[in-house]
């Protein structure tokens, strides 16, 4: 038997539910828009993904094996993986996040 009872909600624990939803929005937006910022700013200064290797087409980020993209590091998996877990380095060590490509590099 299923009871079809509706659950009761205050409007504190509803207000509650609604903040924590609107600071997880607000976080994945605020990562979002950095690494689309270091995207913009990477494309300033390299043509091709800055790390690869011309010469044995391997990336340097995944590092045994060949780059599959000819260098073209716009929504590359590996490229967009790199800067997630810089975000989340930057973040969980409260450090303050680079406003562009080079601070990032720099900071490796």
């Amino acid at each position: 038997m299923s009871s079809n009872k509706s659950v009761k909600m205050s409007e504190e624990e509803i207000d509650k539910a609604l903040e924590k939803a609107e600071k997880e929005a607000e976080k994945k937006d605020h990562k979002k828009i950095w690494m689309d910022k270091m995207m913009k700013s990477a494309k300033t200064y390299y043509k091709v993904c800055p790390y690869y290797d011309k010469k044995t087409s391997k990336c340097f980020l995944s590092l045994s094996s060949k780059c599959n993209r000819d260098g073209k590091y716009e929504n590359c998996p590996v490229f967009l993986d790199f800067l997630d877990n810089k975000y989340k380095e930057f973040t969980s060590k409260k450090k303050i996040l680079p406003l562009d490509f080079l601070d990032l590099a720099q900071s490796v």
